[in-house]
């Protein structure tokens, strides 16, 4: 038997985030990247389900986010080791 799943009115569908949501989205990840960041702090942060985080990792930065996650706490580490504690994080967003 095929089940057949209708949208409630008010359900929204998300298609992913334009590039300035995408942008705060990594800032935010940034400002946090010492803390745990799981897919339920992303979806929560965002306002975005867990699909169209994920499509818009693919699109922006062509990785998951929990891959981009990893990478970007390598390279806070690397950087903190390398300048101390005052250099900021954030001039590394760029990349």
């Amino acid at each position: 038997m095929k089940r057949i799943y209708m949208l409630s009115p008010d359900t929204q569908i998300q298609k992913g985030f334009n590039k300035e949501q995408f942008e705060e989205l990594c800032a935010w990840i940034d400002e946090h990247i010492q803390e745990q960041i799981g897919w339920s702090e992303l979806m929560h942060e965002s306002g975005f389900d867990h699909l169209s985080i994920q499509s818009s990792f693919a699109k922006y930065k062509a990785t998951t986010p929990m891959t981009w996650i990893r990478k970007r706490r390598e390279d806070f580490k690397s950087v903190r080791n390398q300048s101390g504690p005052t250099v900021k994080f954030h001039s590394l967003l760029a990349k």
